[in-house]
């Protein structure tokens, strides 16, 4: 009783804490604070300016970081003019990407990139955590769980949505002649959904089309390179493999732009992939290991091909300052505002990509990282996360100017509501039940499952056999107590 107590206690200051850091937060970002007091120091103004200028200093600085080398864009001297048309004015990004950084656009200033840091290693701790404790709890009380599922009468609809989820068309396009044809529409679908993301253009337009071949092209191209990860492996192991397509990815794909364009999101969340490559009869005692280092090579790949195309968007970008002739100056916009909007477009969603792949949830490459090797993991989320937070999440404002952007805004919303979860379901498993029951004698569910399995088992008595007994008729009893006759008489 005491040791429950207590644990109450603790739990209880835990969750005042908590809940008044959050409505700190809320009544902060919300302005609510200045509304009521207006006395207070105004907020900080959200910086709004345009991207930087090109370095090529800090261009060459990342080459040198990253190990990327691609060559300038050269540019003829016979197409250049002294006095002729500036590229920057003709070349223009497309609003998908008009605030997705090039390398030498991110912000250099010492209070952005410590508020991206600070917001790296907290998303690192909380998702570490909570997902842990999650696990553990599905692991450790599965059993009364499913005695609520029962309870409630949902168990045959939970199963039959797991089922959904984890459905994929898989043999039923390995024999036949449409598998490309499939996954050509599947991608170029994608594409379509993403460029909903745009705001203002039409998808029916040839503006509109443009985009959806790109986001379609630079789906597929990060989709794809996990699946070269899978192959490769696959083969160096000797391990048989499938190709599966995930059309119920769509609807993560669909929910993701939704919730981008209705909370105002910039650029906006892509998630979803169309298509994977599975390993068939994985054997256990190496599953962990392996599946770890699928994870790995997955998030390699994705990263080297969003570098070089980063890198590429940068090249793209120094080559504006140029001045060029009128007479040539139509075509090469055409190409370099192609160049720099695809390459953009595939950083846009290989960083994502590689964002949301580390989060340690379930079936994610992650979380087979994290269970593999926790420091593993957090040597490759932390510089991942703080890229995604600098690059696209919270690229020019300091701690407190942004809490009033919706990007860092949603971070918040997202990172409370899984602490939220966890410590409920911990609360629940760990004292509510125990108080229902100790103190009240409500007996839940949950806790009759509990109770079922850890009562006392009676021992088995060991087999006692029947001693053998005779009758005064010659018929006896045997060993098991069946009773037998006497033979008949003899005949004659």
């Amino acid at each position: 009783m005491t040791k429950l107590f207590f644990r109450l206690i603790t739990f209880l200051i835990g969750a005042v804490l908590f809940l008044c850091a959050a409505l700190a937060l809320l009544i902060y970002s919300t302005g609510l604070a200045n509304r009521a007091i207006p006395s207070l120091p105004e907020p900080p103004e959200i910086n709004t300016e345009a991207l930087p200028l090109p370095s090529s200093e800090r261009l060459d600085e990342f080459g040198e970081l990253t190990g990327v080398n691609i060559p300038d864009l050269v540019i003829p001297d016979v197409v250049k003019e002294e006095g002729g048309v500036p590229l920057s004015e003709v070349v223009e990004r497309r609003p998908l990407v008009d605030k997705v950084p090039a390398p030498q656009q991110l912000s250099g200033e010492a209070p952005v990139i410590g508020t991206n840091l600070f917001l790296a290693i907290l998303m690192a701790l909380i998702f570490g955590v909570c997902t842990t404790l999650l696990d553990n709890m599905w692991r450790e009380e599965q059993h009364r769980i499913q005695a609520w599922l029962d309870w409630l009468g949902v168990t045959k609809p939970v199963a039959w949505l797991g089922k959904v989820i984890g459905w994929s068309a898989t043999a039923g396009i390995r024999k036949g002649c449409f598998t490309l044809p499939i996954v050509v529409a599947m991608i170029a679908l994608y594409g379509i959904i993403f460029a909903l993301l745009e705001q203002g253009t039409s998808i029916l337009s040839p503006d509109g089309a443009v985009l959806a071949v790109a986001l379609a092209f630079a789906v597929g191209l990060i989709s794809f390179s996990g699946d070269i990860a899978r192959r490769i492996l696959a083969r160096s192991w000797e391990l048989p493999s499938s190709f599966h397509l995930y059309p119920i990815s769509l609807l993560a794909a669909i929910g993701s732009v939704g919730l981008s364009v209705l909370l105002q999101l910039t650029p906006g969340i892509i998630f979803g992939a169309p298509a994977g490559v599975d390993f068939d009869n994985m054997p256990e005692n190496k599953r962990k290991r392996r599946e770890a280092a699928l994870g790995i090579l997955e998030i390699v790949l994705v990263s080297f091909f969003g570098a070089v195309a980063w890198f590429l968007s940068g090249q793209v970008l120094d080559a504006l300052l140029l001045q060029i002739s009128p007479e040539f100056v139509d075509n090469i916009a055409l190409v370099l505002t192609l160049i720099q909007n695809v390459s953009l477009i595939v950083f846009l969603i290989a960083l994502e990509t590689a964002f949301f792949s580390l989060l340690p949830l379930a079936y994610g490459s992650g979380q087979s990282i994290m269970k593999w090797n926790w420091f593993i993991w957090l040597v490759l989320f932390v510089p991942v996360a703080f890229l995604f937070n600098h690059a696209l999440l919270n690229p020019q404002s300091e701690f407190l100017s942004s809490f009033f952007t919706s990007n860092v805004r949603f971070m918040w919303v997202v990172l409370l509501s899984l602490i939220s979860f966890t410590g409920l379901l911990w609360f629940y498993f760990n004292i509510m039940d125990d108080v229902l029951k100790e103190w009240f004698g409500i007996v839940t569910p949950s806790a009759q499952a509990e109770a079922q399995i850890n009562a006392p088992t009676v021992p088995l008595q060991p087999y006692q056999p029947y001693p053998v007994r005779y009758d005064q008729y010659g018929g006896f009893y045997d060993q098991y107590g069946n009773y037998h006759p006497p033979p008949p008489p003899p005949q004659g």
